[in-house]
């Protein structure tokens, strides 16, 4: 399944004019196979810099954008040291900005990431998330991000404070480092550094809601039945995902046949068994490991109810 790649660019010090040339080359990407979301720099991590005047901020973002591996184009009069900062004419039209925004994101992208489907399974972040490891802890890296998957926890946390969308965001990306701990050096070396955490049957969803490559392979022809409701409030989740989630809440459908009998798309409905399947949700007819919850794991009683709603009638056979 071919998707939009997905990148933030950040900027610091553009005026006016140069900052709609931006908005207008990241409308030239979006016509592409680059997903781009343009936002100031506040040293949060982003896939480019663009930078603008030169003032001690952007002298400080460009500094701190080199140390983490982020490129950096200038847009001014002046340029910037031509062995680090790509410097473009000050008065820059989109279409070349659009490229060589274009040329650094391609460098980022995955070698076959142009030509072939990503299989999102093999990203480092999303295999340690969907390891069987009922016990054992690992350290997540990647730019800002630190990151401590605890898996006898089933939880996530954070060891710095950065924005979760920004971590499901960059879930799927190849660079992430691994390094595995024992539970006394987690205990001892990182735990007090934890600034936030999550369930991981959560994050697995919001990864799986966010991304459009599925998250797990889904054999088209195994029936597959979901054994509680995802940690998620039904507004997380798309409307056109509640009816067949209800469905295989009631009983097992293999997904051809969900898909006839609540008209929803085929390619919709394999990111969502995808997810059951990834989350450890889907009951022993679907022949997956039935992953440990967190602790303040609940399913609502909103299923049933909704299968009423839509006036379902679940039927025996499949």
């Amino acid at each position: 399944m071919a998707f939009k790649q997905r990148y933030v660019v950040a900027s610091i010090d553009l005026d006016k004019s140069r900052d709609a040339r931006l908005q207008a080359a990241g409308e030239l990407l979006a016509g592409e196979r680059f997903e781009v979301e343009l936002r100031k720099w506040d040293g949060q991590p982003a896939q480019v810099l663009v930078v603008g005047t030169e003032t001690s901020a952007s002298r400080m973002a460009v500094d701190t954008a080199l140390r983490s591996g982020v490129p950096v184009v200038r847009i001014g009069r002046l340029p910037w040291d031509p062995e680090t900062v790509r410097s473009l004419d000050l008065y820059a039209e989109p279409d070349e900005l659009s490229a060589c925004l274009r040329e650094r994101l391609d460098a980022l992208a995955p070698a076959d990431a142009r030509a072939e489907p990503v299989d999102a399974a093999a990203a480092p972040f999303l295999r340690q998330l969907l390891a069987a490891s009922a016990d054992g802890v690992c350290l997540l890296e990647r730019g800002l991000f630190r990151l401590v998957v605890d898996f006898a926890g089933a939880r996530l946390h954070m060891l710095r404070r950065m924005p979760y969308p920004a971590l499901i965001a960059e879930a799927l990306a190849p660079n992430w480092f691994v390094t595995p701990l024992s539970p006394r050096r987690y205990s001892e070396e990182f735990a007090q550094d934890v600034t936030a955490s999550y369930p991981l049957e959560s994050v697995l969803w919001d990864i799986a809601l966010a991304h459009d490559a599925p998250i797990a392979d889904v054999p088209a022809d195994r029936a597959l039945r979901l054994r509680a409701w995802p940690l998620l409030s039904a507004n997380a989740l798309p409307t056109h995902w509640l009816l067949p989630l209800s469905c295989l809440l009631e009983r097992a459908w293999a997904l051809p046949q969900l898909a006839q009998a609540t008209a929803t798309s085929a390619l919709e409905l394999e990111r969502m068994y995808a997810a059951v399947l990834a989350s450890g949700l889907a009951d022993a007819e679907a022949a997956a490991p039935e992953r440990r919850r967190a602790h303040d794991a609940q399913a609502p009683g909103l299923l049933r109810r909704l299968a009423r709603r839509f006036g379902l009638n679940l039927g025996r056979g499949r």
